[in-house]
């Protein structure tokens, strides 16, 4: 069962690392196949709106895109996207952020001879979904520009993969893990309300 750390701190006030807690319920008996830190894959990777697209002058697939991330100039962008357009709130890599999952550090680079100062990303860039059709869009009200997305995206967590033995099904759902973790450690639990 994956555990999302971030969820199991609405539950139970955890205090210690993904290691320690890792360590404490392995010595319960629960097998912690692996920690998966989400937190490095989109880490310089910050909200931006498309402010302006216009076809590239040297590539029919291609198109330069203006792109404000709350910094004090739009960024100018290539990008194949086909779903890129004006007015939509996007994931943006800029110079000098590494994407982990792809193995790729963004650069200054010229595309067709169009300066390119960042990279719009998809899901697939930040390790979200093995494909994808296009950049990924945002459907927010209040967006703070030049933010970081991680927690936009599920991305500021640490995913523990955790076995328990067949004899404790009890400990098969977040709450169960929630109630484990709070005897195990002595933190409080906050078991969620049911409603009808």
């Amino acid at each position: 069962m994956r555990i999302s750390l971030n969820w199991l701190r609405e539950l139970v006030d955890v205090t210690q690392t993904p290691e320690e807690l890792a360590e404490t319920l392995t010595m319960a008996g629960f097998e912690v196949e692996e920690i998966e830190d989400r937190r490095p894959w989109a880490d310089g990777v910050l909200l931006g709106k498309i402010v302006a697209i216009e076809q590239h002058p040297n590539a029919d697939k291609l198109r330069v895109c203006q792109v404000d991330v709350g910094q004090a100039e739009p960024l100018n962008i290539v990008c194949g996207a086909p779903n890129a357009r004006a007015d939509i709130y996007v994931p943006v890599a800029v110079v000098g952020t590494f994407l982990s999952t792809i193995d790729l550090k963004i650069k200054p680079a010229k595309l067709r001879g169009v300066p390119s100062e960042g990279m719009i990303c998809s899901l697939a860039e930040l390790g979200l979904s093995k494909e994808s059709a296009g950049i990924h869009i945002f459907d927010l009200e209040n967006p703070q520009l030049g933010s970081d997305v991680r927690p936009l995206l599920g991305l500021d967590d640490v995913i523990l993969d955790l076995t328990a033995t067949a004899n404790r099904a009890d400990a098969l759902s977040m709450v169960g893990v929630a109630r484990e973790v709070a005897a195990l450690t002595g933190a409080s639990l906050r078991i969620p309300e049911v409603v009808d």
